[in-house]
């Protein structure tokens, strides 16, 4: 039998009394505390506030089945392991014991071996759940602050220009990042990428990512082509388990151009101000980062107007420029408040997605205006 610091209480629930004293007996000479009760709903109402973790049930009580009673039970504590007890031999009962995920069936009459062994699988099998709660806890405290240290990589920087970026993970941490960094006064960095898969290591490669990103924009002449180069090198060379797609783009202000380049992330979308045609920033270099370690980026530049509105994003967001959505944010009528009517319009895209549970993947996007 499982070793104990202490001797937790066993509950019993049967509407016979003979049955209960004789099981009472039997468990206190294995050790064990007992609370035995004849009325089921007084029973239940007793587990409630204290949570037993083996709790005795019979199947057949004249006030409340024990397979009513059972449900509710595990819906108060699913690690609570029941012990169903009957004198029929019914294929049926086990079946629906079974169903309801009764932790082990026990024929009347009873014998001490019988009642031993089933007590020292059941707590076997409640510590395990026990600590594996605890474990999943702390693994969810530990994603909880990982979560919290990569929003923190993301933040965006104070700008002159109106930009907007938000980022849905699947679960805690995203593979899915952008960073936006101020290059003086009149020009705009940005960095989106998608790591392969999602969780904890592509959320990591993401802080990574962001991290060697902003090194190399601060020691490096800025030019998207090579930046996309390096970060392809540091994924082929010192990570060579997860691929990327990722676009980098440089916004000069005071010019009106973006210069760009794309390894693979979906195209971005240029909302002109005075035309009802989305601009798509379209171009031939499709190959993703971290495949081939000698990677070359095209780099194109394009004209853009004040009042312009770059949108990017990931494909957990859209899966193509195509998309409704894009077709949504066409129709917002123009102004100052057009990239906050944008920005209403992919939230409430997004809690779509989300409460309608058909996002599958991370989700992100930025906007900025020109």
């Amino acid at each position: 039998m499982s070793e104990y610091s202490f001797k937790p209480e066993i509950l019993i629930i049967d509407d016979d009394t003979e049955i209960c004293e004789t099981l009472e007996l039997i468990i206190n000479g294995l050790g064990y505390f007992v609370r035995y009760f004849t009325n089921p709903l007084q029973g239940l109402e007793y587990f409630e506030g204290e949570r037993n973790p083996i709790v005795f049930l019979d199947v057949n009580m004249p006030q409340t089945s024990g397979l009513d009673l059972l449900p509710k039970i595990k819906a108060y504590d699913s690690k609570t392991q029941v012990l169903m007890m009957t004198g029929e031999h019914d294929i049926q009962t086990v079946v629906s014991s079974l169903y309801h995920r009764a932790s082990d069936f026990i024929l009347k009459p009873f014998h001490t071996k019988s009642i031993e062994a089933a007590i020292s699988r059941a707590f076997e099998y409640y510590n395990f759940l026990k600590d594996k709660e605890s474990m999943d806890e702390s693994i969810k405290r530990d994603l909880r602050l990982a979560a919290k240290i990569q929003t923190k990589t993301m933040n965006l920087p104070s700008l002159a220009h109106k930009i907007y970026a938000d980022i849905k993970p699947v679960s805690f941490v995203s593979g899915d990042f952008f960073q936006v960094l101020p290059l003086g006064e009149d020009k705009t960095l940005i960095l989106m990428g998608d790591i392969e898969g999602h969780g904890v290591t592509s959320g990591l490669i993401a802080i990574l990512m962001t991290t060697i990103h902003k090194e190399l924009a601060r020691t490096t002449t800025v030019a998207p082509s090579e930046l996309l180069s390096r970060l392809n090198g540091e994924l082929c060379n010192e990570i060579g388990t997860h691929s990327m797609t990722a676009i980098s783009i440089v916004v000069d202000h005071p010019k009106k151009k973006i210069t760009y380049a794309r390894g693979g992330h979906p195209f971005p979308i240029v909302f002109q101000k005075e035309s009802r045609a989305p601009l798509i920033l379209q171009d031939q270099s499709g190959q993703i980062l971290g495949i081939l370690k000698d990677m070359e980026f095209a780099e194109n530049e394009i004209q853009v107007e004040e009042g312009d509105i770059l949108f990017l994003y990931s494909d957990g967001l859209l899966a193509s420029s195509t998309h409704p959505l894009v077709q949504t944010l066409i129709q917002l009528p123009g102004g100052s408040t057009r990239v906050e009517g944008m920005k209403t319009e992919i939230s409430n895209y997004i809690q779509y997605l989300e409460t309608s549970s058909k996002a599958s993947d991370d989700i992100s996007y930025l906007l900025l205006e020109i």
